[in-house]
């Protein structure tokens, strides 16, 4: 409880005390206190004196005299009082209640305001979570700083944070990266035969890796090409993810956990939640593909797991991955996405109900883009 509330509490409670002292009611009914619309009739306002009117059997301006004679006015916090109207009671609070918390905070320091609501429950939030593709951005930033501030106010809420990022490192995105490395690889050799992929990456950075490589590994040129694709997706990754860590440890962004996407299909968890959705009945064949019922669980359209070509969608590793975090003892999943992630919602709930998960554990928030502004100008 903030100390506003605090403070309107205590007030209920003390004119609570005075209508019994005053005797004007042996059941006392709701009071309710209200900020005026105007500042000038007081911090708060009462019309319990014209409620009691039929209880007390009083003229309701009589009966404000009589809460306002009884009130403790110093356990209310109240400086003056003005009864207006027809039985209205206006409170005009005494400052020092704002001054009183001052020694709880300088005793308590860091944990003043931090309170035990969660019931011991442990909550993993994931935030940030870029693609180790290329640099960090401004809205890489605002979901940091959000991701922060939530993990601390959590914290002091008294759940068991853990802030996690979720390193994409499999998938299509690296498979471009690692190419996109070798074209520059290649290029810091003299070697030029080498063309940028269609969807490669053509940062500064990446020709900053090429080189470094090139002077550091000239070997990996005489690789086999799959071998050689294998060292640069993970080279790639590791120049990407130290580059991503050192820029958000300057933003003072620290993590508990960094979860590799990779893990997933190592530990075999991708194949385990498939056979799982399989063997409850979630998933069906259509069209070449492989499905899973998300409209059983109030998404709009089913969605592919495997496309009719055998890769995986997205999809399917996100779906391990959540399981993955309540099989880790996880009471609420908290992740924070850009705004082209909306889509994901339903569906992400969906896939927990399939393994009888209530999706209310999870909660997405969406982060909106970011737009830089100069002379009205992007």
């Amino acid at each position: 409880m903030n100390i506003i509330d605090q403070v309107k509490q205590t007030l209920v409670e003390e004119i609570a005390a005075s209508i019994n002292k005053a005797g004007l009611a042996d059941e006392i009914p709701d009071i309710k206190i209200e900020v005026p619309k105007d500042t000038k009739n007081g911090d708060y306002a009462t019309n319990i004196a014209m409620v009691l009117t039929k209880i007390a059997k009083r003229n309701p301006r009589e009966i404000a005299q009589a809460i306002v004679d009884n009130l403790d006015t110093e356990k209310a916090h109240v400086k003056q009082i003005d009864i207006a109207g027809p039985g209205f009671i206006n409170f005009y609070l005494d400052n020092q209640y704002l001054t009183a918390i001052i020694p709880e905070a300088i005793e308590k320091g860091d944990q003043f305001g931090h309170v035990n609501e969660s019931k011991g429950q442990n909550v993993l939030l994931e935030y940030v979570s870029a693609n180790p593709t290329g640099d960090l951005h401004i809205g890489h930033a605002r979901n940091a700083a959000v991701g922060d501030a939530l993990a601390n106010i959590l914290t002091a809420a008294g759940y068991n944070v853990t802030r996690e990022y979720y390193i994409n490192d499999a998938g299509n995105q690296i498979t471009n990266l690692a190419r996109s490395i070798e074209t520059r690889f290649f290029e810091a050799l003299g070697d030029n035969s080498y063309s940028m992929p269609e969807d490669g990456y053509n940062g500064k950075d990446i020709i900053e890796i090429g080189k470094d490589l090139a002077e550091k590994h000239p070997e990996i040129k005489d690789y086999s090409e799959e071998a050689r694709l294998k060292e640069f997706r993970k080279l790639g990754v590791e120049y990407e993810m130290a580059k991503l860590k050192n820029d958000l440890a300057e933003f003072n962004t620290h993590f508990d956990n960094w979860f590799s996407e990779t893990s997933l299909y190592e530990k075999g968890e991708i194949l385990e939640v498939l056979a799982k959705m399989k063997e409850l009945g979630y998933t069906y064949e259509a069209d070449g593909a492989t499905w899973l019922r998300t409209t059983d669980f109030k998404d709009d359209k089913d969605r592919v797991l495997i496309k009719n070509d055998g890769t995986y969608t997205y999809f399917l590793p996100d779906i391990a991955y959540h399981f993955d975090k309540v099989k880790r003892g996880n009471d609420i999943l908290i992740d924070l996405f850009g705004a082209d992630h909306h889509g994901y919602i339903n569906r992400l709930k969906a896939s927990l109900e399939t393994f009888g998960v209530d999706s209310n554990r999870l909660e997405i928030q969406i982060m909106q883009m970011v737009r830089l502004m100069e002379n009205g100008k992007k």
